[in-house]
């Protein structure tokens, strides 16, 4: 039986400033113990990922895994995820987070954060006539 494999290309991926300054422009996040998401939506049949890993979470090596294991857990649970939304993912510091738990949380925090973003949308009325 031949695997499927789960590609993760580059238009996957936030980059550049004026992308992740319009994300936390948004103002629309959640968070548990292990991550923070700002959400926003982005017009695009697919959801893109973005990562902001500061140096107090330790040195290159150690930011280098969380960011490896958020984006992994992003490929893992971007069926369920829904379409249309980017996201800039924070891991919390001193979490000790695995993959599975990155995992769960992508799912959890990500729905709290779309809920919220739904709540906060302006309504889209009709003008009177």
């Amino acid at each position: 039986m031949p695997s499927v494999r789960a590609k993760f290309p580059k238009t996957r991926r936030l980059s550049g400033n004026i992308a992740f300054a319009r994300v936390f422009g948004a103002k629309c996040s959640a968070s548990n113990r292990h991550l923070v998401v700002y959400v926003r939506e982005n017009g695009l049949p697919y959801a893109r990922i973005g990562l902001s890993v500061g140096r107090r979470l330790g040195g290159a090596v150690q930011r280098n895994r969380l960011k490896r294991l958020i984006r992994e857990a992003f490929r893992l649970e971007a069926a369920v995820l829904p379409a249309g939304f980017d996201l800039v993912c924070i891991p919390r510091p001193d979490s000790g987070a695995t993959l599975d738990d990155y995992r769960a949380a992508m799912k959890t925090v990500t729905g709290r954060a779309l809920a919220r973003f739904k709540a906060s949308a302006p309504a889209k009325t009709e003008p009177p006539a």
